[in-house]
């Protein structure tokens, strides 16, 4: 009986992914140039070389679908045990999953930046934030007639090297007695998103009817 298909990842070779990061040393040999993803992550798995996995995830599958991956796997680790902080983060990275938007990526920047990189939630609204927009900070012009300062936009997988730490804090976070087994965890559950088991509900606004409402999901 064949695995599912990873139907959100849309390269044919593992190697074509494996491209876009520096694998993991140890991971290396294991990588053989018509390896299918799912062949891979299953020799990955096999090895126990759970970090390159999750890793190999992140930068296979689209943005918004490893940033809903490692909500995921942070609700599975925290639940509501989360700081002030790092809740705001968390919400503002699904918000913009449920809805990506540029209003949505924008407003991430500013709750990632106070939760910070070093924890889980503050690396998906960064993830989040560096989906677009430009990582230089706005610098007051002189006056009218002087250049322009050009944008700096992050780099195509900035988004994934943060979600892959998310997802390592994360399984660090959860139960530091299990790490191995949550990283299994994990990476079980990126390859769910990846087959589109585990996708987001399905938002949409609210109909206009001249009263203010809220947002309508369906599940």
């Amino acid at each position: 009986m064949h695995a599912p298909a990873l139907t959100k990842i849309k390269a044919s070779t593992a190697a074509e992914v494996c491209k876009n990061f520096e694998l993991k040393e140890e991971a290396r040999p294991l990588l053989t140039p018509a390896q299918t993803p799912r062949e891979f992550l299953d020799v990955l798995l096999a090895q126990k070389k759970h970090a390159a996995a999750i890793d190999f995830l992140a930068h296979a599958m689209t943005p918004r679908d490893a940033i809903w991956w490692g909500c995921l796997c942070l609700e599975h680790a925290s639940g509501a045990r989360l700081s002030p902080d790092e809740a705001a983060a968390e919400k503002a990275a699904v918000r913009w999953v449920l809805q990506p938007t540029e209003e949505n990526r924008k407003a991430a920047q500013a709750p990632g930046e106070a939760a910070k990189v070093s924890t889980a939630a503050g690396c998906l609204a960064m993830a989040t934030a560096w989906t677009g927009g430009s990582l230089a900070p706005p610098i007051p012009q002189p006056h009218a007639k002087a250049p322009p300062i050009p944008p700096v936009p992050p780099g195509p997988y900035l988004p994934a090297r943060a979600v892959a730490g998310a997802v390592m804090l994360a399984a660090v976070k959860a139960e530091p007695a299990r790490i191995v087994d949550t990283q299994r965890l994990f990476i079980e559950l990126g390859i769910g998103v990846a087959e589109g088991r585990f996708v987001w509900p399905d938002v949409q606004p609210p109909k206009p009817t001249g009263k203010s409402g809220s947002w309508t999901i369906r599940t």
